[in-house]
């Protein structure tokens, strides 16, 4: 009766002890793809993180040289509006000899005064590609290129409670 009664308990036992071995090895396997998942989950978020910051340094750098340029021909036209003030101011060419013709004087004078028009016309455009590559960088990074901030569905897709293992259909 002894051996009758451990051999059905073993019988008994056996099946259990490995349903209960299964149960934990699948459970562990469970939290395992849930890290996974997570860890994937993260490492998209940081790729895109970094695909962003590549586009805005993009920005950054092609409105950035537009600006510089433009900053720098700016002093140039100042420089040359102040050489042709400086010339128009004299009253006439040949201060310390005899007057040249007056023809050539008003040729002079045409021409210092075009250049000053030509050289306000150049400030004023770099101006205003100056101010207009700023606001193109602003507007670029304030409203396009936005740093992906996952949803709340996204981030319930995301992770994972211990209490979904319960909940997997059968396979």
């Amino acid at each position: 009766m002894f051996g009758v009664t451990s051999a059905a308990t073993a019988a008994v036992a056996g099946p259990a002890a490995g349903g209960l071995w299964l149960f934990s090895y699948n459970k562990e396997n469970f939290a395992n793809d849930t890290g996974m998942r997570f860890g994937k989950f993260m490492m998209a978020r940081g790729n895109a993180n970094a695909q962003v910051a590549q586009y805005r340094e993009d920005i950054a750098g092609i409105t950035g040289m537009t600006i510089s340029k433009m900053d720098s021909w700016q002093g140039v036209t100042t420089l040359f509006l102040a050489v042709g003030a400086a010339l128009s101011c004299a009253g006439r060419i040949g201060m310390h000899g005899c007057a040249p013709p007056g023809w050539f004087c008003g040729l002079f004078s045409g021409s210092i005064f075009m250049s000053i028009m030509f050289n306000g016309t150049a400030l004023w455009f770099s101006m205003h590609a100056s101010m207009r590559a700023q606001c193109a960088a602003t507007s670029l990074l304030t409203r396009t290129v936005r740093l992906p901030i996952p949803s709340m569905g996204q981030l319930d897709q995301a992770r994972v409670f211990a209490s979904s293992f319960e909940k997997q259909p059968t396979r």
